[in-house]
């Protein structure tokens, strides 16, 4: 894959934490700056993907209340110890 140089300023403590990191791990620092770089850029679509599907579900409105969940988090522990609540809460 072709790249292409790409400038980025960095805070002078970063830039020897990343420099010594490449002579330590025999790697460039251009190498382990992609890399980073490439996993950030991953984690991020993920988080974004994860949002538009709790967005959806959202939408959906089928939910446990918050009175449910409290209730069901005091038994715990408890002779009379609750199951997971149920949806209580459905679209209209």
């Amino acid at each position: 894959m072709a790249s292409a140089d790409f400038s980025v300023p960095l805070e002078p403590a970063v830039r020897a934490d990343l420099e010594a990191e490449a002579r330590l791990s025999n790697q460039t620092a251009a190498e382990i700056a992609e890399a980073a770089i490439a996993q950030y850029l991953s984690r991020r679509k993920l988080k974004r993907e994860a949002i538009r599907q709790a967005l959806k579900e959202a939408e959906d409105g089928v939910f446990v209340s918050e009175k449910a969940v409290s209730q069901w988090v005091q038994s715990w522990g408890t002779a009379d110890e609750l199951p997971p609540p149920e949806p209580d809460i459905f679209p209209r």
